[in-house]
C-alpha cells in the first residue's frame, strides 16, 4: 500500500495539471471530463477516484494556484520591512500574479465566485488565509503608528481585495489597460490618502473626543463593557491614555456619551442629506445610499453576487449598461471633488470606481455568503466604508 501512495499522488497531480491547462485554455464550461482524462493520460472513471466531479476539479485547481501564489508572495516579501512597504509589495504581487495568470484569474472570478459551494471549499480556506496575511500587515501599520488607528481592519481588507478583483474584472470586460500592475501608483495613492496617519494628525484636537467615542464603540462591541479598558480605547483612538480623561471622567462616562454623540450626528445628517453643497459630503451620501439599497434587499444581493456579477454574460447585457449609468454618477461626484479641492488632481477616477465596486462586493459577500465575521453591525460598517472611501479622494483633513 505504501508503494502505491506516491503513484496515487502523482496521478492526482497529473489530473490537476491537465484540468488546469484545459480550463485555462477552453474555460470551465468548455472543458469536458473525458478531454481532461485524455490530457492526463487516464480514464474518466479514474478522475472520480480523486475528485467528485468537474466543479471539485475547478476548486482544486484554484486551491493549487493559491498555494503557488503564497510562494510567489513570500518570495517577494523577503527582506521587506515596515507595514507600508509590505502593503505596497502585496498589492504589486497580487496585480502581477493576475497579469501573468489571466486565464486562472478568469476562472476564479467568473466560475468559482458565482458558485456558492466555493465559499465552503478548501480553496476558499486559502482565500481566508490570504485575508489574514493582509490583516496582519494592516495591524502592524497601526502598531507602528504609520496607519490611522481608528480604521476597521476588516473593512479596509475588503476594500483592498475588492479593488484588485475589479481591476482584473475590468481588464476582462473592457481591456481598459494592458496590465493591472500599471495601476499600482494610482492604487497606492488612494490607499495612502485613506490610511496614512498624517491625514489624521492635522487639527486633531477638534475631533479627539469623537474618535475616542468611536474607538469605545468598537472596543465595547468586541470585548464587552467589563473587559474593554481605557488603555485599549486610547490605543484604538490613537491618543495617550491620559488624553481620554481630558474629555471623560471614567469608562462609564464614555459609555453614556456614546448615544448622545450618535443622535447628534444623526440629526445633523438628516439636515444635510438633501441640502449639502459639499462635494465630499455628497459622495459620502451617495455611497451610503448605494450600500443601503442592497442591504434592504438581501435576497437580491445573494442572487446578484452568486449568479449575475461574476457571470461573463452580464457585462454584455442591458442590465450592465443600466448599472454603469448609476456608476457614472459616482464618477461625476469624484470629478467634482477633483475640480474643487486642491491636491487631488492626480486621482484616477477609474481606479477609485473599481475600489468602490470591489469594496461593495467583498463586504456583501462576507455579510451574506462567506459564513464568518458574523458579529458586526452592517449599518456601522456602511458608514465606516463610506468615510474611508471619501478619505481616499480627499487631500486634507476628513
Amino acid at each position: 500500500m505504501s508503494r502505491n501512495k506516491p503513484a496515487t499522488r502523482l496521478t492526482r497531480q497529473n489530473i490537476l495539471s491537465a484540468a488546469s491547462r484545459m480550463m485555462t485554455r477552453k474555460g470551465f464550461e468548455g472543458s469536458r471530463l473525458n478531454e481532461i482524462a485524455q490530457e492526463a493520460g487516464v480514464t474518466e472513471p479514474t478522475i472520480y477516484l480523486h475528485f467528485k466531479g468537474k466543479v471539485d476539479l475547478l476548486f482544486s485547481v484554484a486551491e493549487r494556484h493559491m498555494a503557488r501564489y503564497f510562494l510567489f508572495l513570500d518570495e517577494h516579501q523577503q527582506g521587506i520591512s515596515g507595514a507600508h512597504n509590505k502593503l505596497r509589495k502585496l498589492v504589486w504581487a497580487h496585480l502581477r500574479y493576475s497579469d501573468i495568470n489571466r486565464e486562472f484569474m478568469s476562472l476564479v472570478l467568473f466560475d468559482c465566485r458565482n458558485n456558492r459551494n466555493f465559499y465552503q471549499s478548501d480553496a476558499y480556506k486559502l482565500v481566508r488565509k490570504y485575508a489574514g496575511i493582509l490583516s496582519s500587515i494592516l495591524d502592524e501599520g497601526v502598531r507602528e503608528k504609520v496607519f490611522r488607528a481608528d480604521m476597521n481592519i476588516g473593512l479596509v481588507r475588503d476594500i483592498i481585495f475588492g479593488l484588485m478583483d475589479y481591476e482584473a474584472i475590468r481588464y476582462f470586460v473592457t481591456r481598459e489597460k494592458p496590465d493591472a500592475v500599471l495601476d499600482l501608483e494610482e492604487i497606492m495613492q488612494l490607499l495612502d490618502q485613506m490610511l496614512l496617519r498624517k491625514y489624521r494628525t492635522e487639527n486633531q484636537s477638534a475631533d479627539k473626543r469623537k474618535r475616542i467615542l468611536q474607538a469605545a464603540v468598537r472596543a465595547f462591541s468586541e470585548k464587552g463593557y467589563a473587559k474593554a479598558t481605557i488603555a485599549e480605547i486610547a490605543r484604538r483612538a490613537g491618543v495617550a491614555e491620559g488624553t481620554v480623561y481630558e474629555y471623560f471622567k471614567n469608562k462609564e462616562d464614555i459609555l453614556l456619551s456614546i448615544p448622545e454623540e450618535h443622535f447628534r450626528e444623526h440629526i445633523e445628517q438628516l439636515k444635510q442629506t438633501f441640502s449639502s453643497n459639499n462635494p465630499k459630503k455628497k459622495l459620502w451620501l451617495f455611497m451610503q445610499n448605494y450600500f443601503q439599497q442592497y442591504l434592504d434587499h438581501p435576497n437580491f444581493v445573494v442572487v446578484f453576487l452568486t449568479m449575475i456579477q461574476f457571470n461573463r454574460r452580464f457585462y454584455q447585457s442591458r442590465a450592465y449598461k443600466s448599472q454603469y449609468k448609476y456608476v457614472i454618477e459616482l464618477e461625476k461626484l469624484v470629478q467634482e471633488i477633483i475640480s474643487n479641492e486642491e491636491g487631488v488632481q492626480n486621482i484616477n477616477i477609474r481606479v477609485f470606481r473599481n475600489m468602490f465596486l470591489g469594496a461593495f462586493t467583498h463586504m456583501t459577500l462576507r455579510w451574506f455568503l462567506a459564513g464568518h465575521d458574523r458579529n458586526f453591525d452592517r449599518m456601522r460598517e456602511i458608514k465606516e466604508v463610506a468615510t474611508l472611501l471619501s478619505d481616499a479622494v480627499s487631500a486634507g483633513k476628513p
